[in-house]
């Protein structure tokens, strides 16, 4: 592996200590222990904030060691810390803010792994569709809590985690196709649909799919202080990463439609994908606070996902129209608000439609956001709020749905230029 990848894992390393201590900062220590065993024993189905449900210090830790051991899987199968390892990361670690944890995400890797040796393939090939795959862990959870914890019940979860990991990395191939990359979780529009079959199949057999919300509010100092912290680190990080160039690249970038295949870290550099992250955490952040919003797990556990995809497709300008389009839309809608639990991760997770507002501007973000805030209240009903990805199949609808008529109405946006300073090294 190459001096630039070692980098940039030895940064994701940091980052997951980073994050730990912030916990231990933020949060009680002490209540790590039974924080840890409250969320081994939930079935985290929609919505199911750690914060709420373990406390700070302990949701923290899960974030930590959920993207620990995930950067750990890909360094030991030699992938590249580029845009779709970073997108990755940054998947594993918001979530983990409120579903993923560090027990029900093993049967699962472990039939992405199974179906590796199946197709005789490396597991490198699979191991990110493995990865994106534990979106589905609620249903482990749910197997696995199944009439008590059990022999029997444990075998249920493993049997199911690996059926979601075997099939999960397959599907995810066929419907990114589908979506020709205006949404950029394919990988939630996969899940969407297996849940939406495994699912009714599971509850044939008399598993259960109960969950009291959990929802934590009165930490928005604490969080926001946080976060506009890490956002200065990241555009410090960036400019130090490359002085020179960092700030035109990300000007550079702000052009780009943001379509499933734009790697920043290979078309504009990591110092302008640093500033990417700062950049977009300041404006989500802010967002939160001018909306009387909540900074719990939830609602950061969105932001971390827009900060992995600032590698991969979301930058401030095609983000800030999405953000604003589902604002329009919860507010005309007579049912729900901007603040409303659902609105508020949705603001922030539906800018996986980022490249609708990329490609077809502005009339067509804001339309693709306002059509986002009202399914993305009601879609999750098909699969009992089992898939965490939520507003990746939402995302997937309204893409697919939006897709004949922005094209046939909007002039696309096909800027694809590599920045300058790139073009050197890329030969």
């Amino acid at each position: 592996m190459d001096s630039k990848n070692k980098k940039r894992y030895l940064f994701a390393y940091v980052v997951c200590l980073y994050i730990a201590l912030a916990g231990i900062i933020l949060g009680d220590i002490s209540a790590i222990p039974a924080g840890m065993k409250e969320i081994f024993y939930s079935n985290a189905i929609l919505i199911t904030d750690y914060v709420a449900l373990a406390g700070i210090s302990a949701a923290f830790l899960n974030v930590a060691l959920v993207t620990l051991f995930s950067v750990i899987l890909l360094r030991i199968n030699k992938l590249p810390m580029n845009g779709k390892a970073i997108f990755t990361i940054g998947l594993m670690t918001g979530f983990a803010c409120f579903g993923k944890n560090i027990f029900t995400m093993w049967p699962i890797i472990l039939g992405s792994y199974i179906l590796s040796k199946v197709c005789k393939e490396p597991f490198s090939k699979n191991l990110i569709g493995g990865l994106l795959a534990t979106s589905l862990g609620p249903l482990v959870g749910v197997a696995y809590l199944h009439g008590g914890v059990s022999l029997t019940s444990c075998f249920y979860a493993v049997i199911v985690g690996i059926a979601i990991g075997f099939f999960m990395p397959i599907l995810a191939a066929h419907t990114s196709t589908l979506l020709k990359g205006l949404n950029l979780y394919n990988g939630g529009f996969s899940a969407g649909l297996i849940g939406l079959v495994f699912v009714p199949i599971m509850m044939g057999f008399g598993f259960h799919f109960n969950n009291e919300s959990c929802w934590a509010t009165g930490c928005n100092k604490e969080f926001a202080i946080f976060l506009y912290i890490t956002s200065v680190l990241f555009i410090i990080m960036g400019k130090l990463t490359d002085p020179e160039h960092a700030f035109k690249n990300f000007r550079n970038m702000l052009k780009r439609p943001g379509i499933a295949k734009d790697d920043f870290t290979e078309l504009d550099g990591m110092g302008a994908v640093l500033i990417n992250m700062g950049v977009n955490t300041i404006i989500c952040t802010t967002y939160l606070l001018t909306i009387g919003g909540d900074f719990n797990g939830a609602t950061m556990g969105g932001i971390f996902t827009i900060i992995g995809f600032s590698a991969n497709g979301k930058h401030a300008k095609n983000i800030s129209i999405i953000i604003l389009g589902v604002f329009i839309g919860s507010v005309i809608n007579p049912s729900a608000s901007p603040t409303t639990p659902g609105i508020q991760m949705g603001t922030f997770l539906g800018t996986t439609l980022a490249p609708m507002a990329g490609t077809y501007g502005f009339f067509g973000g804001i339309l693709a956001g306002i059509f986002h805030s009202f399914a993305v209240l009601k879609i999750s009903l098909g699969y009992a709020g089992a898939n965490l990805y939520n507003n990746g199949f939402c995302g997937g609808i309204v893409s697919v749905v939006l897709y004949p008529l922005c094209s046939k109405f909007f002039k696309a946006n096909t800027y694809s230029e590599i920045s300058e300073s790139m073009k050197k090294t890329s030969h």
